[in-house]
């Protein structure tokens, strides 16, 4: 079974971000929240 990666746009839509915040919330900035880090981290299966 062969896996596709998804980007930061197909994450961004699916939970209903920007594209800017997703990357934040990846990279563990301290301008997003947790909850949003939690959600975006879920989604990516990090």
């Amino acid at each position: 079974m062969k896996f596709e990666a998804a980007t930061i746009k197909d994450i961004a839509k699916a939970v209903g971000l920007s594209t800017s915040t997703v990357s934040r919330a990846l990279r563990d900035s301290y301008e997003i929240s947790p909850e949003t880090k939690k959600l975006v981290l879920e989604y990516a299966g990090k």
